[in-house]
Parts: C-alpha cells; sequence; structure tokens
C-alpha cells in the first residue's frame, strides 16, 4: 500500500498511524509509552521512567520493557498498511532500566507472504541496550482504515 503512494501520502499515513496507535492502545497510554516515529518496516518507542513501572528491585518491571518494546513491534509491523498482529515474541534483559527515559527502535528482518519478522533494541539514556525483542508479527488481509486519524483527531500525538 505505502509502495504506491508519494511522499506527502506516506507522511501522511504514517503520521495518522502514529495518532492511531497513540490513541487507541490503552495500556500503553496507561503507562505513558508512544509512538514517536515511524516508517516503511521500522517503528520507534519511548518511555520516561516514573515510580509505576519499578518493581520491587527498584528497576523497571519487565513487562513495562516488554510492552514497550511490542508496541514498536506493532507499529512497525502495521507500517505497510495492512493490519498486523505479533504471534511469537522473545525478550532478552541484558541491563536494568533505572531512571530517565527508555527507547525501543524496531526494524523489520525479514518478510515473506503473511509473516514478517523484527528486531527490537531497547536503549536507556546512555545509549545502552537494555533489552533485545524478536518478534514475528502475521499481516492479515484487511487494510487499515485511519480516516479517522487525520491532524485533530484524538489527543496529541
Amino acid at each position: 500500500m505505502t509502495a504506491q503512494m508519494n511522499e506527502n501520502e506516506r507522511a501522511d499515513f504514517y503520521s495518522r498511524l502514529r495518532r492511531f496507535f497513540n490513541n487507541r492502545d490503552r495500556l500503553c497510554r496507561a503507562l505513558g509509552i508512544r509512538v514517536t516515529e515511524i516508517g516503511h518496516g521500522w517503528a520507534t518507542t519511548d518511555m520516561t521512567i516514573e515510580e509505576k513501572h519499578l518493581n520491587g528491585a527498584n528497576v523497571v518491571q519487565g513487562g513495562a520493557i516488554f510492552t514497550l518494546a511490542d508496541l514498536a513491534l506493532g507499529a512497525a509491523s502495521n507500517s505497510h498498511g495492512s493490519m498486523a498482529l505479533g504471534i511469537n515474541c522473545s525478550i532478552s534483559y541484558t541491563k536494568p532500566g533505572l531512571s530517565g527515559k527508555l527507547t525501543a527502535h524496531a526494524r523489520e528482518t525479514s518478510a515473506a507472504g503473511p509473516l514478517a519478522t523484527y528486531v527490537v533494541d531497547v536503549r536507556n539514556d546512555a545509549n545502552e541496550t537494555i533489552a533485545t525483542f524478536q518478534g514475528t508479527a502475521y499481516r492479515k488481509r484487511e487494510k487499515l482504515d485511519l480516516s479517522a486519524w487525520g491532524e485533530d483527531a484524538g489527543a496529541p500525538d
């Protein structure tokens, strides 16, 4: 879908897709996780670490990091214009999240038919990798309808 668009149409599509995720994903909205950038086969999400993200050891709870990476996977896999859903994901934690902001960058590594794979790097403010997430998404035939997500739709992206 996005291959047939001109530059302005593509920019509008990605802007609408970002607004869609930032408004419709209620868990991510509650956790303060948002899509910051998106393009063809890739996406970036971020989260400012707050008290609510910490576990009993005073480090960011693994589920919050997983959710940050999962949103990046979701945005990247939907960037082609078809509804896509994660069907298999794994994560390796390499360093604790302590304070500041965490950023997750998803990139598509392969796509064949309805399946596509992604690697998501989660980094802290010092640009150190704190987790690596791998996921597979299934692309449905259903096209995304982002007509309701124009410039004035929902909360600010």
